[in-house]
């Protein structure tokens, strides 16, 4: 089966960073869809337009194409196949988080790969009026955040807790690395006195551990490590970059309050979206 994502584009440098993401860690990409999507700036309304505008929106939508070309051209040399590759440019209607919801829901992708330039608008949106309905409503597929990806390291690292948002992120895992024989997957759990909430830690391994085995993980690709820490975000960073993760999967809300909403309510918990680099960060 396909895994099909969608990577958002800009004409910044740094959109290249979840591509180069996408193109270091599959290594096998035969069975792969990638779609770029480049969103123009909103057009002015009926009563705005005039000639001044109109040239403004086909400069907007040459740029968006150049940007395009030069990212397939990016995806080509990294090794997909030119009938892999398809791109969408589309004039901006609504603010940017609810157009990449639009086009992440309506185009059933896997995933939605945001590099840099898209973690500037996730991080503003996160500050304003939508955080709740994007965290538990709108937003029905995975996430990935490519924020300087270091292309030398491999594996997942699975953040697990037991709750229905841990098995939804692993079963995304799961999908995912499937096909990627050359990718393991560490389930990490962030203990306090052998209990995550009010489950014992060695029962939510386990559970975790036959969803990743049910999705087509072979048992020796899978590995466990319980942290006793209070600061869940803490604890992943520091994880991630002494063994060199390539990517980090949490799930969209956890246990009490949510691994999620923790990251991004409150001043330390943010610090896993903020500074987490190196590692991608694939939110399920």
């Amino acid at each position: 089966m396909e895994r099909h994502l969608l990577i958002t584009v800009s004409e910044k440098h740094d959109n290249l960073f979840g591509v180069r993401f996408v193109g270091g860690f599959f290594t096998q990409k035969e069975n792969m869809k990638i779609t770029l999507l480049y969103l123009t700036p909103k057009p002015p309304g009926r009563f705005e337009a005039d000639r001044e505008t109109e040239l403004q929106s086909k400069k907007s939508e040459a740029t968006g194409r150049k940007a395009l070309n030069e990212v397939k051209e990016e995806l080509l040399y990294l090794g997909f196949e030119e009938e892999q590759i398809f791109t969408r440019l589309r004039a901006r209607r609504l603010s940017k988080v609810s157009e990449i919801i639009h086009e992440g829901s309506e185009g059933k992708y896997d995933a939605v790969v945001l590099g840099r330039r898209g973690l500037s608008w996730l991080e503003q949106a996160f500050d304003e009026s939508v955080t709740r309905t994007l965290l538990e409503q709108q937003w029905d597929f995975p996430i990935w955040l490519c924020r300087r990806p270091d292309m030398e390291r491999k594996d997942v690292m699975a953040c697990v807790d037991g709750s229905h948002a841990s098995r939804r992120m692993l079963d995304h895992v799961g999908f995912v690395l499937e096909p990627a024989q050359e990718q393991y997957v560490t389930l990490l759990a962030v203990s306090r006195k052998g209990k995550v909430g009010d489950r014992v830690v060695e029962d939510i391994l386990s559970e975790s551990k036959e969803i990743l085995v049910a999705d087509g993980i072979s048992p020796e690709r899978i590995r466990s490590k319980v942290i006793q820490e209070a600061n869940p975000g803490k604890a992943i960073i520091r994880e991630a970059g002494a063994e060199r993760f390539a990517a980090v999967a949490v799930g969209r809300t956890g246990t009490g309050m949510g691994l999620l909403k923790k990251v991004f309510v409150g001043s330390v918990s943010r610090a896993l979206f903020s500074e987490l680099e190196g590692a991608s960060l694939w939110l399920a």
